[in-house]
C-alpha cells in the first residue's frame, strides 16, 4: 500500500497531507479499500496491493 500511495503522491503532492499525518500514518478521517477490503495496517501501510488492484481512498463519515 505504501508504494502505491507514493506513486500517487508523486503526481499529486498536495494529496499527501490530506491522506497521511506528519508521521506518515493514515489519518483517522480517511479510509482506504483495496479490492473492496479495508486496509488493516493504518500505521506502516504494509497491506499488499496486487497488480491491477482497485484502490479507493475516501473520507470517513460519521453522524446521526
Amino acid at each position: 500500500m505504501s508504494e502505491a500511495l507514493s506513486r500517487v503522491f508523486r503526481d499529486n503532492p498536495g494529496l499527501r497531507s490530506y491522506v497521511l499525518d506528519d508521521q506518515g500514518r493514515l489519518r483517522t478521517h480517511i479510509v482506504i479499500y483495496v479490492d473492496g477490503r479495508p486496509v488493516r495496517d493504518r500505521i506502516a501501510l504494509a497491506d499488499p496491493v496486487g497488480e491491477g488492484a482497485e484502490i479507493h481512498v475516501m473520507q470517513a463519515l460519521s453522524g446521526g
